[in-house]
């Protein structure tokens, strides 16, 4: 059965009553984690943080008292955390071992210091031996979203990110669906593109945004992402958006491999979400905007 998809949380979560938010905080992502635009590792760079706490029932007790109450997530509280546990990739001896750890290794890192939970294959479970109190529990929060934006982490984009979304397994024991969604912000690409005489005479620039819902993985991939996306855009000569984008979703489907061949005819799990952009093609709009998401099961 494959890995749930960001929907399928959303859905399993039901329609949220309350929902606590921390957007955009920015800090900074330490030497011993997560590779820059030009893959290299052990360098220190900037990170924007986001998290969305949705709540099992309205903070009532908090509305009424007009005080943090047990019943609602501080968002000071949340923020510090959110802090503290980025802080730890200070350095490559952080972890008493000089080694590199992936974006992933420190989405997991974020969500047990929050949860007091692991991560893995599609579910949240209680995770082993943590010895302190945790700032989320699945008695307040029923489903947490976190992201980590590396802004400076893409040559022609506006960064890479990686979110982790999922419901909190129950008090004493259990485990909840959870998936990880890798995404490309907002790359900006020249290619031959549209239907009328004078687009086929010039390259425009077409923004996209690429995403992998069901992501998972052993080390960071983002930038060969990147690289293998505007390689086929820029090469490529279709008329419409729609074609474009399927074309994109089939390719990264059919042909990139970050981890080499896969075996006979398996495809990655993989649910691939393509997003273009044509800023110049409507003068009096700001761009119009065409969505692809794409499985192994629709090619």
């Amino acid at each position: 059965m494959p890995s749930p998809t960001e929907w399928d949380v959303q859905a399993a979560t039901g329609e949220p009553r309350a929902i606590i938010r921390v957007r955009n905080l920015q800090t900074t992502l330490g030497a011993s984690a997560a590779l820059d635009a030009w893959s290299r590792s052990g360098r220190a760079q900037p990170a924007v943080l986001s998290a969305e706490a949705v709540l099992v029932k309205p903070f009532a007790e908090a509305a009424v008292t007009d005080r943090v109450a047990g019943d609602t997530v501080h968002y000071g509280v949340l923020s510090k955390s959110l802090l503290a546990s980025i802080s730890k990739w200070s350095s490559l001896d952080t972890h008493g071992i000089m080694d590199f750890c992936s974006l992933q290794d420190v989405l997991r890192g974020l969500w047990r210091d929050l949860t007091g939970q692991q991560v893995a294959d599609g579910l949240s479970t209680p995770a082993q031996a943590v010895t302190k109190a945790v700032p989320l529990t699945a008695e307040v929060v029923r489903r947490l979203t976190v992201t980590v934006l590396l802004p400076k982490a893409s040559l022609v984009g506006e960064g890479a990110s990686l979110t982790t979304t999922g419901l909190l397994a129950p008090q004493g024991g259990g485990e909840a669906i959870a998936t990880h969604i890798l995404r490309l912000h907002r790359l900006r690409v020249p290619t031959l593109v549209g239907v009328h005489a004078h687009e086929r005479t010039a390259k425009q620039a077409v923004v996209m945004d690429v995403a992998l819902d069901r992501y998972s993985g052993p080390r960071d991939i983002y930038t060969m992402l990147e690289s293998f996306v505007v390689k086929l855009v820029g090469a490529s000569s279709f008329e419409t958006l729609e074609a474009l984008g399927t074309h994109v979703a089939r390719s990264i489907l059919r042909e990139f491999r970050p981890y080499g061949t896969l075996p006979g005819e398996s495809l990655p799990e993989w649910y691939v979400h393509v997003a273009l952009e044509k800023p110049i093609a409507v003068p009096f709009a700001e761009a119009p905007v065409v969505e692809v998401r794409m499985a192994a099961e629709h090619l």
